[in-house]
């Protein structure tokens, strides 16, 4: 070997070991065949026995402080998570799965890894158990490879100081993981003790929306709320109950000239304006949506106050709530956590509060189309825009629901229509879904002939 060729081989050394070391390292790690399969999509019986899940672990009334315990079971844990995977758009093509056996469990992931035409999977393997009077991760494997223990708490650590240490939306889910006091394995289950405070879960539910909001959809916000603003002052001289009517259609058309803008985009304008209106509509403090202090930060002037009042929505205050809340949702958090959070509290209140409601039902499914229709592609929100700045009825956006079968309590739904996976009460739903769909607004095919016409 020359002296040149030593140099080339000196220079090339650390590029070979790094080389080397990868291939070790994907040859350890990786595999051509999934550890836990994907569960695939979720049914609509999957999603009913979420909205159970959710109804049996919550405690009667969410304003008291206290301590809940919840225990779920492996079974339940699958669900929960493949709900969870599902509704996040970079996580949807994981798969997760819990065995719990006596006072151990086990967590198996499968990272699908795309290289080249190949497809491989980065599978986790995690043990728990029950140390010191409480469930911890006692062992990890990636792959073929053994993660020391030493990197699991270093990592543990790490993630929770910067969930506590980031932005103010990230903040109130790290109060949401320190509310769980413990975590306990035994008789097959995983039990946790949570603490129940009023204000980590009213922060919580204008957060998640807040996690959605970028600096650019801070400034839409701030335009919209002008509006509304401007809208609500004039109604509150005259009565305090105004219908929804009076915000939608100069919203909307508000929407649609800065979607013409240049640079415009008419989906980011919609859901801007229908997470701005939620807020409004449930007299929830706009500071929350935009960020603490951040009302006044970018332009160094207030936002202007509105007016407390009533918003109608066929002459009930509740349907303009369910109908608003469930469009700002479907519109920044998907269609399924819409439906999934609605039909949740129609059944929480069937059975601690107003009554099961059918009512409430047809505002919630018209306001998820709502949001469904505003968001899913830059054509169907200009359509939207253009229709609603036109529409001078109600019946417009949502049908005139049937009040046959509201105010049900459990035992009188149970009386009436058996289970949640009866036909009568799928039949109703199908009833509900199919007015919806009638409508001109959720119709794309109506949406051509109205434009065709015009």
């Amino acid at each position: 070997m020359n002296k040149r060729q030593r140099k080339i081989l000196i220079l090339c050394s650390p590029l070979l070991l790094l080389a080397v070391a990868f291939l070790v390292l994907a040859i350890l790690t990786l595999s051509v065949n999934p550890v836990t399969p994907h569960r695939g999509v979720l049914t609509d019986e999957d999603y009913r026995h979420v909205e159970q899940l959710i109804v049996d672990n919550s405690p009667e009334r969410f304003q008291q402080q206290d301590e809940r315990q919840l225990s779920l079971d492996a079974q339940q844990l699958n669900l929960l998570s493949a709900f969870a995977l599902s509704n996040v758009p970079q996580l949807q093509n994981l798969a997760l799965s819990f065995n719990i056996d006596g006072d151990q469990a086990t967590a198996l992931m499968s990272i699908p890894q795309t290289l080249g035409p190949l497809t491989l999977y980065l599978n986790l393997e995690a043990q728990f158990a029950q140390d010191q009077g409480r469930a911890r991760l006692i062992e990890l494997r990636a792959g073929r490879l053994f993660i020391p223990r030493f990197v699991m708490r270093s990592a543990e650590r790490i993630a929770g100081y910067r969930l506590d240490t980031a932005s103010v939306a990230s903040q109130e889910l790290a109060a949401a993981r320190h509310s769980v006091l413990t975590y306990r394995l035994g008789e097959n289950q995983l039990h946790l003790t949570m603490a129940w405070q009023a204000d980590v879960l009213s922060q919580l539910r204008s957060q998640a929306q807040q996690i959605f909001v970028s600096p650019e959809d801070q400034q839409r916000i701030r335009a919209y709320h002008q509006l509304i603003a401007a809208i609500a002052i004039d109604a509150n001289e005259v009565r305090r109950q105004v219908p929804l009517q009076n915000f939608l259609p100069e919203l909307f058309e508000l929407a649609n000239q800065r979607s013409l803008l240049p640079g415009g985009d008419a989906i980011a304008e919609n859901r801007a304006l229908l997470q701005t209106l939620s807020f409004f509509v449930n007299n929830l403090p706009i500071r929350q949506l935009i960020g603490e202090n951040r009302d006044t930060e970018s332009t160094g002037e207030a936002l202007p106050a509105i007016p407390s009042m009533v918003v109608m929505l066929h002459q009930r205050n509740d349907l303009a709530l369910h109908f608003v809340s469930a469009a700002a949702i479907a519109a920044s958090a998907g269609v399924t956590m819409a439906e999934v959070l609605s039909n949740s509290k129609e059944v929480y209140d069937a059975r601690y509060g107003t009554g099961f409601s059918f009512s409430d039902m047809t505002a919630n499914a018209a306001g998820v189309a709502l949001g469904e229709y505003s968001t899913s592609s830059q054509y169907s929100a200009l359509q939207i825009q253009r229709l609603l700045m036109q529409t001078e009825m109600e019946t417009a956006y949502m049908p005139i629901p049937l009040t046959d079968a509201d105010g049900l309590d459990e035992a009188s739904f149970i009386e009436k229509f058996g289970t949640r996976d009866s036909t009568q009460y799928l039949q109703r739903l199908r009833e509900i879904n199919e007015a919806v769909q009638a409508l001109q607004l959720y119709n794309p095919a109506l949406h051509t002939e109205s434009l065709a016409t015009e």
